[in-house]
């Protein structure tokens, strides 16, 4: 009876034991499940932390080595630009200085063409006017010896004619003396009277003749006026084809003035156009490489992103695995029942390492152990 008794006293304190044991290591279970999970955000903490400071230094140097190579590169490109520019500016030099060239002796060639012709008309001019002068005064010096011989001719004419009428008048006077002195009769008064008639004919045919040689001289004087005016008339004409001549070059010189100006604003709108591409090109190079600087950027970021999610992956694991050997230490079996103090067994504590990669990447970083909290449970063990 005692025997039993005692059997079920150690039974019931088996149980009682069993029961607080399973209580103890519920117990334990959350806080070390607790204890887990705070020492596994720490750990992440530390580890995003440092990896966040690594990869920022990274990014860092291959932000400053991006940032060189593409200053390198705008440099290039500049240097290429302002070289095409000023090879640009010297070929629409030079197309500019060609073509003013060429039309400076087109417009030398043909002012010197119109100066020639100028030249031979107004030779020929003078010459058909010196040829005409000459006529003029040869046709003058022509009508006033023609007008001096008809005059000296009808002077000696009329001369004689005086002569032979002072010899007739004399003859008539001895007539009429003779007449007179044999009778002084009527005849003889009518026979002067009609001597005097003859007369006044004779000397109104000598003024008809004189008038008709002044007539002729008049009209000898009207035609060399109607010459005169004719060559004038050309010397005016051939003044005004001068003037046209002239005025044709100016407009010409007045042409190719504006066609040299409007060549050069031309030229200055080719340049500023060019200068409005280069400055267009870059900024579009300069957003260009802000886009290929970002998506570097973003390209790395996912990359340290990436190591980041398999070092945790990593981490995971290996802390599972730690989890579960803790797991497995704390199970008691009835030979570690048996023992002293059962519940009091130190055994290592378990740590968590980082990944070797990550060794092998940091060198400098000091490796660091997070040690999973044990919970003494002496007062659980009476």
């Amino acid at each position: 009876m005692f025997l039993q008794q005692r059997a079920q006293a150690e039974e019931e304190m088996n149980r009682k034991k069993e029961e607080v044991l399973t209580l103890f290591l519920k117990d334990k279970l959350q806080k070390e499940e607790r204890n887990a999970a705070v020492n596994l955000l720490k750990l992440n903490e530390g580890w995003r932390s440092v990896l966040r400071q690594t990869r920022a230094s990274e990014l860092r140097k291959d932000l400053t080595v991006l940032s060189q190579t593409f200053e390198r590169q705008l440099d290039g490109l500049d240097s290429v630009v302002k070289t095409l520019e000023r090879d640009l500016q010297a070929a629409e030099r030079q197309s500019a200085q060609v073509r003013f060239s060429s039309d400076r002796e087109q417009m030398l060639s043909n002012a010197k063409q119109k100066q020639d012709d100028l030249k031979d008309t107004s030779f020929a001019v003078e010459q058909k006017h010196k040829t005409v002068m000459l006529e003029i005064h040869k046709l003058y010096s022509d009508s006033i010896a023609a007008y001096h011989s008809a005059h000296h001719e009808r002077l000696q004419s009329l001369g004689l004619e005086d002569a032979e009428r002072l010899d007739q008048m004399k003859r008539k006077n001895q007539k009429a003396v003779q007449v007179r002195s044999e009778e002084d009769s009527l005849p003889f008064l009518h026979c002067m009277k009609q001597g005097l008639k003859d007369d006044v004919r004779n000397v109104k045919r000598l003024q008809e003749m004189v008038i008709n040689i002044r007539v002729q001289l008049t009209s000898s004087r009207t035609e060399n006026v109607s010459v005169e005016r004719e060559l004038t008339e050309a010397r005016d004409q051939m003044r005004s084809q001068t003037q046209v001549l002239r005025d044709y070059l100016t407009a010409n010189q007045t042409v190719a003035r504006k066609q040299l100006t409007d060549v050069t604003m031309q030229s200055d709108q080719a340049v500023k156009k060019l200068q409005a591409v280069i400055a267009r090109g870059q900024k579009e190079m300069s957003a260009l490489c802000h886009v290929t600087l970002s998506m570097n950027t973003s390209l790395l970021q996912r990359e340290a992103l990436r190591r980041n999610r398999d070092a945790l992956m990593g981490e995971n694991q290996q802390l599972r695995v730690l989890l579960r050997q803790h797991l497995d230490a704390m199970t008691l079996t009835d030979h570690d029942l048996e023992e002293a103090h059962p519940l009091l067994s130190v055994y290592r504590a378990p740590t968590t390492s980082t990944h070797p990669e990550n060794h092998r990447k940091h060198p400098d970083n000091e490796r660091k152990h997070t040690v999973i909290e044990a919970v003494h449970a002496a007062k659980h063990a009476l």
